[in-house]
């Protein structure tokens, strides 16, 4: 039998907890700062953050912008933030996306409420994302959307709009009652691919797989109203969409309709084009993507209830759906 002599290994042994960490009153040293006032990320400049403590601890980094909203939060545990543990490239936590305007910088401590640390930064322009942007609706979409409103149920609110962009300052919003003809149906409209300046999408790959489509899009929660994304393929290969000539083939997400009653405020949806059964061949021929407002008469009371939806920042994206 072959007995062995114990000994602790510094290399082997789990670290044991620092007693300071576990039982020392907590210490701010040094305050929160920035490693500089402004960022142009745009350009692809971020910022970091620095601040020590005397132990270890779980901190929250809540950044958020004075003029969009926007929030981005960073945890960690660590006696200290620096550009290894608190870098920020622009990008945020929750909707609606940063733009060139100041934003609050808070940072605390949640075990030690007595803490709290601020400071401010500029932010020059908004992260730019990797992809293929078909629309945002910061352009006028002048000829190359047409709206249809058949029944004459979108409300003037229908268009673009500046109340609550999740990017930007515009968003596209679809809104009406269908108190007209109780069809389910109360409008539409055609965004043709001259948007981007091509009169078919040219997208980074033609793998249905590989690309994703992404949106962000806007509920106020309401019981009734419905969202439908259509895409419209070159039926007659003139390279460019016609109305009711490109119609006879069209590719929907299967059962994507979109309940606006499961979610309030905006949300981003994303998904691989897989997931509409389009081709590859196909893929080199989409001219028009169609947005349909839909009321579930099914439910609706007498009257009608309005309903309505917002749409921004429709872009496509390789290999996985956008990250923030």
């Amino acid at each position: 039998m072959i007995f062995g002599v114990g000994s602790c290994s510094h290399d082997t042994a789990p670290e044991m907890p620092n007693l300071v960490d576990r039982f020392g009153p907590f210490r701010a040293i040094s305050d929160l700062t920035a490693s500089q006032p402004t960022a142009d990320f745009a350009a692809g400049e971020t910022i970091s953050f620095n601040a020590t403590f005397n132990k270890n601890v779980a901190w929250v980094l809540e950044i958020t912008g004075s003029e969009s909203g926007s929030v981005k939060i960073i945890e960690g545990f660590s006696s200290e933030l620096n550009a290894s543990n608190s870098t920020w490239d622009g990008g945020t936590s929750e909707l609606p996306l940063f733009k060139a305007e100041m934003a609050n910088v808070v940072l605390t401590v949640p075990e030690e409420t007595a803490f709290i640390a601020t400071t401010t930064v500029e932010t020059l322009s908004n992260k730019q994302y990797e992809g293929l942007l078909f629309t945002d609706f910061e352009q006028d979409l002048g000829v190359d959307a047409f709206v249809g409103n058949f029944e004459f149920e979108f409300t003037p609110q229908t268009g673009r709009q500046t109340d609550f962009p999740a990017e930007g300052d515009f968003y596209y919003r679809l809104e009406g009652t269908d108190d007209v003809v109780p069809n389910f149906f109360v409008g539409l409209i055609d965004l043709k691919s001259e948007i981007t300046g091509s009169g078919v999408l040219q997208f980074p790959t033609t793998v249905p797989e590989d690309l994703f489509f992404n949106f962000f899009i806007f509920s106020d929660a309401g019981p009734h109203g419905i969202a439908i994304v259509d895409f419209f393929i070159d039926d007659n290969d003139t390279g460019t969409y016609e109305l009711d000539q490109d119609n006879t083939t069209f590719r929907r997400l299967e059962g994507g309709d979109i309940d606006l009653a499961t979610f309030e405020g905006w949300q981003q949806v994303s998904y691989p084009m897989s997931e509409t059964g389009i081709s590859q061949e196909e893929l080199g021929k989409v001219v028009a993507i169609r947005l349909l407002m839909i009321s579930n008469m099914n439910a609706q009371p007498t009257p009608p209830i309005q309903v309505g939806f917002g749409i921004d920042y429709m872009i496509f994206t390789e290999g996985g759906p956008l990250e923030l």
